[in-house]
């Protein structure tokens, strides 16, 4: 049996799903702490900012290398 061609996903949306991987794991675990304080928060907040920068940085270029572009 012959199966059919699986579609490509496009840039944005490999790019969305691993933003989205590396904001959950700190969600997850402050929702399972309780609360904390805007002075606990924030360099947990840099530190992803600047995460998902970089991955989103490195997701780009091998996706690019790869010859695939993002949907428009």
């Amino acid at each position: 049996m012959a199966h059919a061609p699986r579609p490509r996903r496009s840039k944005k949306a490999i790019l969305g799903g691993a933003a989205i991987a590396l904001v959950a794991a700190p969600a997850v675990m402050l929702g399972v702490s309780g609360t904390a304080s805007a002075a606990e928060l924030t360099p947990i907040a840099e530190y992803l900012d600047g995460a998902v920068a970089d991955t989103e940085a490195q997701l780009g270029g091998a996706l690019d290398s790869l010859g695939l572009e993002a949907a428009e």
